[in-house]
C-alpha cells in the first residue's frame, strides 16, 4: 500500500505541501485541514483506498464511497 501511495504523484504533491507547509511553519491549522481533504479526495478518485479495503476487508453490497464501486450501483 505504501508503494502504491509513494507512486502516486497527485498524492505525493500534496504530501510535499503539507510536510513543507508545517516544517516551516508557514501552513496554518486551517489550511493544513484544506490540504488533508484534498489528499482524501485524491485517495478517493485514485481508487487506492477500495483497493486496500478490498485487499482486507469485505466490500459492502451498497458501498458507493470509490468511483468503481459506485459504478456496480
Amino acid at each position: 500500500m505504501v508503494k502504491q501511495l509513494e507512486a502516486s504523484s497527485s498524492v505525493q504533491t500534496i504530501v510535499d505541501e503539507v510536510a513543507e507547509g508545517i516544517a516551516t511553519d508557514k501552513t496554518s491549522s486551517f489550511d493544513a485541514m484544506l490540504l488533508f481533504c484534498r489528499l482524501c479526495a485524491s485517495l478517493k478518485s485514485g481508487d487506492l483506498i477500495c483497493e486496500w479495503h478490498k485487499a482486507c476487508l469485505t466490500i459492502p453490497e451498497n458501498c458507493n464511497v470509490c468511483p468503481s464501486t459506485d459504478k456496480k450501483h
